[in-house]
């Protein structure tokens, strides 16, 4: 399930709220996964932990689907780099967090759209929601775009845990969506042709803004109560 190179995410608690961190596994020796140092998602810097710290934490599997566990702090060890050794407790004890076909975020990613039968001008817009499926952008004025049609895309995503990230893969054109007036109409597609590792970074994208808009609730709920 977890390889050399898997991206992880994770989660500590302490007085402030939740942090979280960034970090890839280097080595697996049996129950043991050695990591490089964890990157603070918004500082960018890394930080000290001591022996024992617990943390959540997540990645995405081969199957695309996105599983946490939690891990204790073991020690710390120098091999070609410096590493953290994390208990990994084995796939029977792994929780999965989602399926990829039913979840559909609803947030604004940079996209470029081509015709891979040039009949169209290519343009650049947004989406307006994305799963590892599909995504629905935004048209542009003057753009009539038929059922059926094959679009190349290439979308840029803010991954945390591997950083900015290009996906390019091939969709087809599902319908039009008329909104009201003064909001441009919807063009939903379904991805044709996409590779594993950029329906992974899609997937991991729509875990990551589901885990922060889980964050503004709790931290809202805490501003009410305070």
């Amino acid at each position: 399930m977890i390889k050399i190179g898997t991206p992880l995410t994770l989660e500590i608690e302490n007085n402030e709220g939740i942090e979280r961190y960034r970090c890839k596994v280097v080595e697996q020796q049996g129950s043991f996964l050695f990591v490089d140092y964890p990157v603070h998602q918004i500082t960018g810097r890394t930080s000290l932990f001591e022996r024992g710290t617990i943390f959540t934490t997540s990645f995405v599997g081969e199957d695309d689907a996105v599983y946490s566990f939690e891990t204790e702090l073991k020690d710390k060890k120098t091999l070609k780099i410096p590493t953290l050794v994390l208990n990994y407790p084995g796939e029977g004890q792994l929780a999965k967090v989602q399926r990829r076909e039913y979840v559909r975020i609803e947030t604004a990613v940079d996209i470029s759209v081509h015709d891979a039968e040039k009949e169209l001008l290519p343009f650049t817009t947004i989406t307006q929601n994305i799963s590892g499926g599909g995504l629905s952008l935004v048209l542009p004025p003057g753009r009539e775009i038929l059922p059926g049609k094959q679009l190349e895309l290439i979308m840029v995503l803010p991954l945390e845990a591997a950083g900015t990230t290009y996906v390019k893969t091939v969709a087809q054109v599902i319908r039009t969506h008329d909104r009201p007036e003064g909001q441009r109409p919807l063009l939903s597609v379904k991805f044709d042709e996409i590779d594993e590792q950029s329906r992974q970074s899609i997937i991991r994208f729509c875990f990551e803004k589901q885990l922060e808009a889980r964050r503004r609730g709790i931290e809202t709920r805490k501003g009410m109560r305070n």
